[in-house]
């Protein structure tokens, strides 16, 4: 004869329904565990890896130029270098003519390979553009334009030992034939090394 009274369950199914709870519980709290080292793992492996190389940016673009449009100082890159011995030139001239509107590049000595630049010389590959036209009216002096690659991105002037400083030139000059200008990214002043 059985003890089982309706309405109440038998022992063995009250155990098998908590040992299935248990179970439940268990592979719940399993679940939960791996999750957790899983989240731990990727955690760890993104707080060791190294920072991303910073990049900077470009401090001009290319702009196409037509005929017939006007070019301004500041829609113009100047990058100076010193040739003469006449320590901090290259900074100061690039710093007036940052004050005169023009987007500044770099500043710094000439490579040796510059033979002696008497006042200032312009180099451009492309000979007399309407930015060396407009850098020229700003510069005192004789001013030799070089064929020559700038070594940075923007319009090179190279001043010597006679250099005579930046005097008040054009506000803007018109383009002759279509060709580009490097406009300056970088808007706001920044300091200058002075080389």
């Amino acid at each position: 004869m059985s003890d089982h009274r309706p309405g109440r369950p038998q022992v063995s199914e009250v155990l098998s329904e908590a040992w299935i709870a248990r179970l439940r519980a268990a592979a719940t709290l399993t679940v939960l565990v791996l999750l957790v080292l899983v989240a731990v793992r990727v955690g760890v492996n993104q707080v060791s890896e190294p920072f991303p190389e910073s990049q900077d940016a470009p401090i001009c673009t290319t702009l196409d130029l037509a005929q017939g449009d006007d070019l301004r100082p500041a829609d113009v890159t100047i990058n100076v270098l010193n040739a003469g011995d006449q320590s901090g030139l290259a900074g100061r001239t690039l710093s007036d003519l940052q004050d005169s509107g023009f987007g500044i590049g770099d500043a710094s000595d000439a490579p040796d390979d510059v033979e002696a630049v008497a006042n200032a010389q312009i180099w451009s590959p492309d000979g007399t553009t309407a930015a060396v036209r407009l850098v020229r009216s700003y510069l005192q002096g004789k001013v030799r334009v070089v064929d020559r690659a700038s070594p940075s991105a923007g319009l090179t002037v190279v001043v010597g030992g006679n250099f005579g400083g930046v005097k008040e030139g054009r506000a803007k000059v018109k383009v002759k034939v279509d060709q580009t200008t490097c406009v300056p990214t970088i808007t706001e002043s920044t300091d200058l090394p002075i080389p």
